[in-house]
């Protein structure tokens, strides 16, 4: 759904909205009321009610039911609707009568200023839902976060649209699905970022080799001589005897001097217990012991004869029971810090523990707090940084090393929900602004979808964020990071992203090949990263004399002296192109397999560009006829004027064909054309208020003169709705309109509308839904 068909769709998301938000009444000044009864409602009366009355409404939109102003202006989802339909030209139908300018400019104003514009403080959009990570956002931050740079995400479920954009809380829910392949995820992440020791490289023969050491009834058993310093992997086996199963084993108790950890076994496997565990040695550590803990066990730890003469049938000892010690062999040492690990490694084990149990655990909990914090986005919580060294213990205790007991609590905080989601806290029942650190989150989530960088985890902790917002955002769109925001914007705005999936009939477009595609994206792209680079007019999205490419996508346009893979900023002499829509992406993505489609391209420029979609086409109308015969007996224009016969398609046909016509001379690859077969191409059109045009450049400059509000508008709306990561709703239209004031008044560069959004209310307060 894309952002602008909100407007239709608002009456039917009303009876949602009425569970959590609740508009308070309101008095509109004595002025705008009388402007309703003596302005509006005549007009309403002559051009409107006949259609749009309670017995017989027109699409649901229902005009006779308001007896004055104060009423009419609570409805702002209906008149954002009519606005939507006035300005797009679609109402009143084009063979009933029609208002003149001036009626139809009051109508607007109304809408506009006393509707929309002059919405009390009072009413507050609702707070953005509770959003989970998307899978572009969930694989930036996992870059950032640790070092990688996987493409995870491929394997997640894909994410469900909602306003047009994937970004969008309300749209995405989470599976069963997702959490398996999330844990899935974590783990690939992490053995990619954190190299474990290489046991099997291990030089047991060097130190001691695979002896073993008996363990005495009465005391523990001491290394013979003491051990190198570095790290030791030791594994020591029980074998119970006459033992039931249900009989936890022992704690193991092994230390160095008087350091000591006690430790579980980690497998039980019949009659033998297998203890693993770990030892950091360091210079001046005094010789290695191990014994069973004191009170563990009510049996004795039996001799090898004992075990011998019970095992043979010996009936001397009766029932004796007990453990027999197997064995203990310790390979090592492992260097403590190896050399070549990755620069992921360090950075997330930022200290080495190089003595005892002791300084593991400080080691462990240094690294978590500081993996936390930045996989939260936030200051740890009391109790978290608890819960995630539980984790640690569990598996260091357990025989695993600490680089793998790292692993497992870090997975643990990758695939909680407050690494998954952007959480903001309902700490109050009342609106209140985010903190230095969800408006770090939000901030860095729409200009990078990814996490914030240290600079502004800076920023926040010192609470300068707020204050220093215009150098953080030209910061951040300078950086390179802000490729993710040109990608995912423009990619969905101008629904860049279907070009992947467009198919072109091989015997009349055999040039149409994987390279070709991926060169018309880019050229949009870096077309429209150069405008926001160099902060430019967004009036040249329209038009301008230039444009990007490279060889592959030059030779498609006839541009001669440029050579190889490499996109290039060039001058265009032909202002045939140059903005959007002319660029092929846009004219490939807006054809059929096998030919133009007018209607769609000017759909397309409707609802992208002008924010006014047309409705849906009413049912029963026949498609248009593509047999090959009649493609010979008439041309495409002519085909679709007969087609448009009916009178339920001509309103809206009379705005979308004369757009798509003008773009006719570029064929369903973008390449231009002066004909369509035997056909000459005739581009020329008339747009609803009597505007003319000769060709697509006219139309360009037509539109940067005539259509610059909605335009402007339009990709506010677009760009609010992906920034907050919410539909718009009425209550939104004041600060819509502000930042559209604040871009005309810095000659329409377009930095102003991201910084306009930033700034905003509805960017800076989480809401609270009443």
């Amino acid at each position: 759904m894309m952002p602008n068909d909100r407007r239709r769709l608002l009456a039917s998301l009303g009876a949602i909205m009425v569970g959590m938000f609740h508009p308070p009444s309101f008095a509109l000044g004595a002025v705008a009321d009388d402007t309703f009864r003596q302005q509006v409602l005549p007009l309403l009366e002559q051009y409107c009610i006949d259609c749009h009355a309670e017995v017989y409404a027109e699409a649901g939109i229902v005009l006779d039911r308001f007896d004055d102003g104060t009423a009419a202006a609570k409805d702002g989802e209906t008149w954002l609707r009519v606005l939507d339909a006035l300005e797009g030209r679609i109402m009143p139908p084009v063979d009933l009568p029609q208002p003149s300018l001036e009626e139809l400019d009051a109508m607007i104003e109304w809408i506009e200023q006393d509707v929309l514009a002059s919405r009390p403080d009072g009413m507050r959009p609702p707070p953005v839902v509770l959003r989970r990570l998307n899978r572009q956002e969930y694989d930036n931050t996992i870059r950032d976060l640790l070092g990688v740079n996987l493409r995870l995400s491929e394997a997640f479920p894909p994410d469900e649209i909602g306003f047009g954009f994937d970004n969008v809380g309300s749209a995405l829910n989470v599976s069963p699905i997702h959490i398996e392949k999330y844990l899935d995820a974590a783990e690939r992440a992490l053995d990619e970022a954190i190299v474990l020791p290489d046991v099997e490289g291990f030089a047991p023969a060097e130190l001691i080799g695979l002896r073993t050491y008996p363990l005495p009834m009465d005391e523990p058993v001491e290394f013979e001589h003491a051990l190198k310093p570095g790290r030791y992997l030791v594994d020591f086996s029980l074998v119970r005897v006459r033992i039931a199963d249900s009989v936890p084993p022992p704690l193991l108790v092994i230390g160095l001097g008087a350091a000591e950890r006690r430790v579980e076994a980690v497998q039980v496997q019949d009659e033998t217990v297998v203890y693993r565990l770990w030892l950091t040695v360091a210079e001046g550590d005094s010789l290695a012991h191990v014994a069973l803990a004191s009170g563990q066990s009510e049996a004795e730890v039996l001799g090898p004869d004992v075990v011998t003469a019970i095992a043979g049938g010996d009936q001397r000892y009766g029932d004796a029971r007990g453990l027999h010690v197997d064995s203990m062999v310790v390979r090592g040492p492992l260097p403590v810090e190896p050399e070549g690990l990755p620069e992921s490694h360090r950075r997330l084990l930022s200290c080495t523990p190089r003595c005892a149990h002791h300084s593991t655990m400080d080691c462990a909990r240094q690294a978590i707090a500081l993996f936390a914090e930045r996989a939260f986005r936030r200051p740890v919580r009391p109790g978290e940084e608890e819960r995630l060294l539980e984790m640690y213990r569990l598996a260091y205790d357990r025989g695993e090393s600490h680089e793998r007991a790292l692993q497992v609590a870090m997975t643990t905080a990758l695939v909680s929900p407050q690494f998954l989601y952007l959480v903001e806290p309902e700490e109050s029942l009342e609106d209140r602004p985010l903190d230095a650190f969800e408006l770090a989150n939000r901030l860095s989530y729409f200009l990078w979808s990814s996490m914030p960088d240290d600079e502004l985890f800076r920023a926040a902790r010192e609470d300068t964020l707020r204050n220093d917002l215009s150098r953080h955002v030209d910061r951040m769109l300078d950086d390179p990071r802000s490729e993710a925001f040109v990608a995912n914007f423009v990619g969905q705005w101008l629904q860049l992203r279907t070009l992947a999936g467009a198919s072109r009939d091989e015997s009349l477009f055999p040039e149409f090949d994987d390279a070709l595609r991926n060169a018309m994206r880019e050229e949009t792209e870096h077309y429209f990263a150069s405008i926001l680079r160099e902060n430019r007019s967004i009036l040249e999205l329209l038009d301008s004399d230039y444009t990007f490419v490279n060889e592959d996508l030059a030779r498609h346009y006839g541009i001669e002296g440029i050579s190889g893979a490499e996109f290039q900023r060039v001058a265009l002499r032909d202002r045939n192109r140059g903005g959007i829509l002319t660029q092929a992406s846009v004219l490939t993505l807006t054809s059929n397999p096998n030919r133009t489609s007018p209607v769609k391209r000017g759909q397309w420029i409707l609802q992208q560009i002008l924010g006014t979609p047309p409705p849906p086409p009413p049912p029963g109308v026949p498609e248009l006829d593509e047999n090959p015969q009649a493609a010979e007996d008439a041309s495409l224009r002519e085909r679709l004027e007969l087609h448009r016969t009916n009178p339920e398609c001509a309103s809206c046909h009379r705005q979308m064909d004369p757009l798509g016509f003008a773009l006719e001379n570029y064929d369903a690859i973008g390449r231009w054309r002066s004909t369509d077969g035997e056909f000459l191409i005739d581009p020329s059109g008339e747009l609803p208020g009597g505007i003319t045009f000769a060709d697509a450049g006219e139309l360009k400059r037509v539109l940067t003169s005539t259509s610059t509000k909605k335009f402007a508008r339009t990709l506010v709306e677009n760009m609010m709705t992906y920034g907050l990561g919410r539909g718009l709703l009425p209550d939104d239209y004041p600060e819509v309109e502000a930042i559209r004031e604040r871009l005309v008044a810095d000659d329409y560069r377009i930095r102003a509308i991201i910084l306009g959004i930033v700034e905003s209310r509805a960017f800076q307060y989480r809401g609270v839904a009443e």
